[in-house]
């Protein structure tokens, strides 16, 4: 009996070295993930002259976000930066689509407000029923969004339920909650007709000037427009019951990855939570053209270029800010030009429309504060850093649970 302990303590037991290549394959597969995010993006970059669609889609996302916040400020709305990526997100090269994600993201808004005005004051203080709520929350909507045609309405219930709830512990009050929901669903249905306003401004003019010249309809911005958008009902193979044991093990991580997150939160009242939240979950909504692959690689890249995203935006921020300081047109122009230059790397075809789309959504949390314009960068630096802290623990969990299950299947081999 000792001989045999003795041997599978031994280095050359085969599941050391299993680890090890599983290990090394993982750190090359980071690698290239990140080699090729940046080569994308500067292959996006070198080629800074868009096409007409791309040039058309970047100025529409550029107006919308800019008259998203002009109306957030007229209302003197608290969140104005969430206006701003509402009139961002939404944005779509066809206008019926991007009429749909516009109700989507009011509905799933709606519904979040509502299930986390009603559960958080009840919850708030209790930890034991906080933390699954929350868990359940993110995993329910995770699955649903990966299965239903209407995932957009199901990512945007799930962000708001979760704030609302959360905010609720940290108010301790009901209607000091109600309050809080009800100025995100403003915020969000500002910042969404903004943008299907400006849409439909580019889709009547586009439609004018086609129908006056005589000219066929032409083809919209690229697919990358849409790049969050989640068709999962529409995407049928017949493997069907390997793609459900996917979705529910996605579901699994979305839900311990915002237990984790929370029960940090509520510990040490950490202020980047709703970020990191939000990017437990948004990085776990692959698109449609994903769904049928391995999920691990989609995930991952999807990890590492909204970090990249993310950093760019964050050293891009710093270096501006200190040069046109708290004026608010200097401001503007800075936001909208980094809207634009985002939106042409997100409707891109070298691969880094993620990245774009990640770049766009950190700069204008950097440039859009509060309620006025500021170029102090500490609010934006921990709305970063509760990014990078989701994609942290997401990565950990999801690391977590691949060890356990090699470990199952090679007990399962032994045996």
């Amino acid at each position: 009996m000792r001989r045999t302990t003795t041997a599978r303590a031994m280095p050359d037991d085969p599941s050391i070295h299993s680890s090890a290549r599983h290990a090394v394959a993982g750190f090359h597969a980071l690698a290239g993930i990140l080699r090729d995010a940046f080569g994308a993006l500067g292959r996006e970059l070198v080629a800074i002259r868009p096409s007409s669609s791309r040039a058309r889609f970047g100025t529409q996302a550029m107006l919308s976000v800019a008259l998203a916040v002009a109306l957030a400020h007229v209302f003197d709305l608290t969140h104005v930066w969430w206006a701003a990526i509402s009139g961002f997100a939404v944005m779509h090269s066809k206008f019926s689509a991007c009429a749909q994600r516009g109700a989507h993201r009011v509905l799933g808004t709606v519904a979040g407000a509502l299930l986390g005005a009603t559960a958080g004051p009840l919850i708030g203080d209790m930890p034991w029923l906080f933390v699954p709520l929350l868990g359940a929350i993110a995993g329910v909507s995770v699955y649903r969004a990966l299965v239903s045609d209407a995932g957009y309405a199901w990512v945007l219930g799930a962000v708001t339920s979760l704030m609302v709830t959360f905010e609720a512990h940290r108010l301790a009050s009901a209607s000091a909650t109600a309050s809080f929901a009800l100025l995100r669903v403003a915020e969000v249905i500002v910042g969404t007709l903004a943008c299907v306003a400006v849409s439909a401004l580019f889709h009547a003019g586009v439609q004018h000037y086609r129908k006056s010249r005589g000219v066929t309809p032409m083809p919209g911005a690229l697919a990358a427009s849409a790049v969050d958008r989640v068709d999962g009902a529409s995407v049928r193979t017949a493997a069907a019951a390997s793609a459900e044991a996917r979705h529910k093990r996605i579901a699994w991580h979305a839900a311990w990855s915002v237990m984790i997150l929370s029960a940090m939160a509520y510990a040490w009242n950490l202020p980047g939570f709703p970020q990191a939240m939000v990017t437990a979950i948004a990085v776990l909504i692959l698109p449609a053209s994903a769904l049928g692959q391995p999920t691990h690689r989609p995930i991952a890249a999807r990890m590492v270029q909204r970090f990249a995203g993310c950093l760019l935006a964050g050293a891009v921020s710093l270096a501006v800010l200190p040069l046109i300081g708290d004026n608010a047109l200097a401001c503007m122009v800075a936001l909208c030009a980094g809207v634009w230059i985002g939106c042409h790397v997100q409707t891109g075809s070298q691969g880094a429309s993620y990245v774009g789309r990640q770049f766009t959504i950190a700069f204008i949390m950097v440039f859009v504060q509060d309620r006025d314009w500021s170029s102090d960068p500490m609010p934006a630096l921990m709305r970063l850093a509760g990014i990078v802290g989701g994609i942290a623990v997401l990565a950990a969990v999801m690391a977590t649970g691949t060890a356990i299950t090699r470990r199952r299947a090679a007990r399962r081999t032994l045996q």
